[in-house]
């Protein structure tokens, strides 16, 4: 089976290069990262953060000029990008990087067009441009269960350079809802029939119900630990795979 062609797309301007390992690390799991860009104006102290990690991952600077004043045609270049890939027909996966809500439309049309879209963002990102993913990630929270501590804050310099050139949409905007475990537990046992269920099925179905759905949002490394830390609801078991190497997890209500 041949390998899929994943592009990232980052918004330079909206997103901390403290994400920028975990940004690789879960495009690489979906398949070949072949386009790996960061969008974002020269002027953007945000941006000028990201200089020293961009060469440590690979990322291709698609850095912009201001043609007036306090404007960034960043986004727009990040736009126009995405539907040359799409028109290009050479990538499977695109990554959309970002928390801004303006790209929701790109997202919808990226969707649209056949692409499996993956939309990576802070929990702060407007739900409807989560909607619009098939699947989004949420970094700050994949980040402390990774690094074990919360999202570190910035220091008052770090602070103002960002607040600058990150502008936050209208405060009636609905930002992401991560459910509580309790809600991804009844979910899981709503659809569990009698019978054993691939515990990879029933990961697929809840991030295809519910936006943002990640097992690390619970403090858990996988779906396998979040079912046995709820050993009280479910029976699990391993059995080996048709390969022989691979060990394949099935879950059901608890009898």
């Amino acid at each position: 089976m041949q390998e899929k062609q994943v592009a990232i797309l980052i918004d330079g301007d909206n997103i901390s290069p403290r994400y920028a390992e975990y940004i690789k690390q879960e495009a690489a799991r979906l398949g070949r990262i072949k386009v790996f860009r960061l969008y974002g104006s020269i002027a953007s102290p945000n941006v000028r953060i990201w200089y020293k990690i961009m060469p440590k991952h690979g990322i291709t600077p698609m850095l912009q000029i201001s043609y007036a004043h306090g404007k960034s045609i960043a986004d727009q270049a990040l736009t126009i990008d995405a539907m040359d890939i799409l028109y290009g027909g050479e990538i499977d996966i695109i990554c959309l990087v970002t928390s801004d809500s303006d790209f929701t439309k790109l997202a919808y049309r990226i969707k649209e067009s056949g692409k499996v879209l993956i939309g990576m963002g802070e929990k702060k990102a407007n739900e409807s441009l989560a909607q619009a993913c098939d699947e989004f990630k949420v970094l700050d929270l994949i980040y402390q269960i990774e690094e074990g501590t919360v999202v570190p804050e910035m220091n008052e310099e770090d602070d103002a350079e960002e607040q600058q050139d990150v502008i936050v949409d209208a405060d009636d905007e609905e930002t992401i809802s991560v459910p509580q475990e309790e809600e991804i537990i009844n979910c899981i046992l709503n659809m569990l029939e009698e019978d054993w269920e691939n515990l990879a099925s029933v990961g697929i179905y809840l991030k295809k119900r519910i936006s943002g759905f990640d097992a690390r949002n619970y403090g858990y490394k996988n779906m396998t630990q979040l079912i046995q830390g709820n050993k009280d609801k479910f029976d699990v078991k391993f059995e080996l795979g048709k390969d022989g190497v691979h060990t394949i997890v099935f879950v059901r209500r608890k009898v």
